[in-house]
């Protein structure tokens, strides 16, 4: 069964609900070889072959939860600002779990959490033509309504779960407004307009206020971020001072 609905002016204006799907990502890539409308929302109750990063699979108890892909067309951005997209839609979700009464921060490069508890997976996937993004694919994981978690995942958790009530939140409801605050943001980098969500971005990054300790070549070392590139990589200072940057698999928070 799919729901169809219209649930904002861009992101969201056509949202297929559907009861049971494998993976909200593959029906976005199908959606865009069919040329499907651009800012359209794939989501679904249960997803049997549901991904995180690094092709890791992610635990969501059926109907409790908000797994949705998002289909765009940003051609205004080029290659080496790709990761651009990442920022946005991960302050958007810092901009929800505000309002609803939880302060996140984003791990990088697409996990939000909340203390040392993982909240939020995200995971995107571009189509390049030439030097620009011809289409991409925002694949999103909320923990929402969610109490147990059954995976040897180690430390996720859930919006019920840390604000410490019984009553279920509005999952429809949820996913309007994350949508809504998510197209907020995304229309600064329609409209070029960086700067903001790049100071949001690493106000809200995880361990962004001094050293702690990093894995990496299975060897442990001490530093402090000190930005984020456009196409990523994870810019570190060590405590003698010298600069280093790693991509997504290269490096590991020691937690």
């Amino acid at each position: 069964m799919i729901t169809i609905k219209k649930l904002g002016e861009l992101i969201g204006c056509k949202t297929l609900w559907y009861n049971e799907t494998e993976s909200t990502n593959d029906l976005a890539r199908i959606a865009i070889i069919n040329e499907g409308a651009n800012g359209s929302v794939f989501i679904a109750d249960v997803q049997t072959k549901g991904r995180g990063q690094r092709s890791n699979s992610w635990e969501s108890e059926p109907s409790k939860n908000l797994t949705f892909s998002i289909i765009l067309y940003p051609e205004f951005l080029k290659v080496d600002e790709q990761f651009l997209l990442s920022k946005a839609i991960s302050v958007a979700v810092v901009d929800f779990l505000k309002e609803c009464g939880l302060t996140a921060k984003i791990k990088w490069a697409n996990d939000i959490y909340v203390g040392n508890k993982k909240i939020t997976g995200i995971l995107i996937e571009h189509n390049i033509t030439g030097n620009n993004i011809a289409s991409s694919i925002v694949g999103v994981g909320l923990n929402v309504n969610q109490k147990t978690f059954l995976s040897d995942a180690p430390n996720p958790t859930s919006i019920l779960n840390e604000l410490g009530r019984e009553k279920e939140l509005d999952r429809a409801k949820s996913l309007e407004r994350l949508l809504f605050l998510f197209e907020q943001r995304y229309k600064l980098l329609m409209a070029g307009d960086y700067e903001k969500l790049e100071k949001d971005y690493f106000n809200h990054l995880y361990r962004n206020d001094g050293f702690y300790q990093y894995i990496s070549a299975e060897k442990k070392f001490t530093a402090k971020i000190i930005g984020i590139s456009n196409i990523g990589e994870l810019l570190l200072e060590t405590e003698n001072g010298e600069q280093r940057k790693f991509g997504f698999k290269e490096i590991s928070f020691v937690i």
